[in-house]
């Protein structure tokens, strides 16, 4: 049985460099929602928008305030499913930040 899941807005994300999590943010509905919450896709990755900072990077030296540099979409395994042509962000995907970090979606 996996432990993947289907995202929704909320769910916690963690880089492998920052100091603490942040929330996804999926502002435009993509048409589907799972409880009261909009569904994620592959394209909800835009930092400022999709989420904020991870408090202090540790890759810098000294360490300083979280910018996240992200310019590709979430990296996944399942294409089947999509929502309005998109594929589904699934808890399993990654994200790869410019300053050497690793975005993962947290479990529950």
């Amino acid at each position: 049985m996996s432990d993947k899941f289907e995202v929704v807005e909320g769910v916690t994300l963690k880089c492998s460099m920052g100091s603490c999590g942040c929330c996804l943010k999926v502002p435009v509905s993509h048409g589907a929602v799972i409880g009261d919450k909009n569904q994620a896709s592959v394209m909800d990755y835009k930092p400022g928008i999709n989420f904020t900072c991870f408090g202090t990077c540790s890759r810098m030296t000294p360490p300083q305030p979280c910018v996240p540099v992200v310019l590709i979409p979430w990296l996944i395994k399942d294409m089947d499913h999509k929502i309005n042509g998109e594929p589904v962000l699934y808890s399993n995907s990654v994200l790869s930040c410019l300053c050497g970090g690793v975005i993962r979606i947290e479990p529950f």
